[in-house]
């Protein structure tokens, strides 16, 4: 403790003798500071942000739907689309035809633009730039191509399985013709209608004594009643069947003509008026503390060669 109170108070009368240098050092500090900090040198970015939910978002894997939504955000189909509406090759100063253009392009939209996922499952959408309206802009686009592209990839999907269940549909039919033919080439030929309701009233007309068309309809329905009655229960499924699958072809159809929303916005982008960068203040700081602290070693190092000296 006594050691740490010499060397605070050498340090303290270090200080006050080299007072003048320190003063100096200080107010050129802030000065030159504040000038290169200011807009003269440094141009101010505004930041424009919206936090959104996902929406009518179907699973397509073990993800959440808020990580489908971040991979979908992190795409280069959305960074092309926000390039290209927004010119942003001109508007950050790259020459496109550059062998490099794409690469530096892609470096400055990544440090401009941000999307991370949140503890309560939203994801935010950061877009810092030059031009307050500009980044709102861009923030909007964001949101507005994230939809469009869920919708496509929903869209495809919806498309793949239509395809499927007219396919299955087309197969139903054809089985239902075929069936529809033979049962009624067994009603007109052998006069089997209904096998259950014939059967008895066959049964009892028969025990009564019957007659020859008694006879005869008994005779049909030993030989071919196994085969309607066979024949009837497969039409009855395959028609349940062919019911089920059209109800969900079309409600698949109505998915695909159906315009959804896919985020529900939280906190809409604004336009900032405040600038987010440079913080003068910090940057004044920082660079006094740092000159000043870089003057004491500085000095240290001289007093400790007088002594030597």
């Amino acid at each position: 403790m006594e050691e740490y109170t010499k060397n605070s108070f050498y340090l303290v009368k270090l200080i006050l003798k080299w007072k003048v240098h320190f003063i100096v050092i200080t107010i050129s500090a802030i000065l030159l500071s504040a000038l290169f900090s200011s807009e003269w040198f440094i141009k101010p970015r505004f930041k424009s942000f919206a936090t959104v939910y996902p929406a009518n978002v179907l699973p397509f894997s073990e993800e959440s739907k808020t990580e489908q939504i971040l991979q979908v955000l992190q795409s280069s189909q959305i960074r092309d689309a926000i390039v290209q509406k927004f010119n942003l090759f001109e508007h950050y100063g790259i020459n496109a035809s550059e062998s490099e253009a794409n690469a530096k392009l892609i470096g400055i939209y990544n440090s401009f633009v941000s999307v991370s996922k949140t503890e309560f499952e939203s994801v935010d959408i950061k877009v810092t730039d030059t031009d307050p309206k500009l980044a709102c802009d861009m923030v909007n686009e964001i949101i507005s191509q994230l939809n469009k592209k869920i919708s496509s990839l929903h869209k495809e999907k919806a498309k793949e399985v239509a395809i499927v269940l007219e396919k299955q549909l087309k197969l139903k039919s054809s089985q239902l013709d075929s069936l529809n033919k033979g049962l009624q080439e067994l009603r007109t030929k052998y006069q089997i209608l209904d096998y259950d309701d014939q059967a008895k009233e066959v049964s009892k007309a028969y025990l009564k004594g019957g007659n020859a068309n008694t006879n005869s309809l008994m005779k049909n329905l030993e030989e071919k009643g196994g085969e309607y009655y066979q024949m009837k229960k497969v039409y009855d499924d395959v028609i349940k069947s062919y019911g089920a699958t059209r109800t969900e072809y079309d409600n698949v159809l109505k998915e695909l003509n159906k315009e959804f929303t896919y985020t529900y916005v939280v906190s809409p982008p604004s336009v900032a008026d405040k600038k987010s960068y440079p913080i003068r203040w910090l940057i004044v700081s920082i660079s006094t503390i740092s000159t000043n602290f870089l003057l004491l070693i500085i000095v240290l190092i001289l007093n400790n060669k007088n002594k030597i000296a």
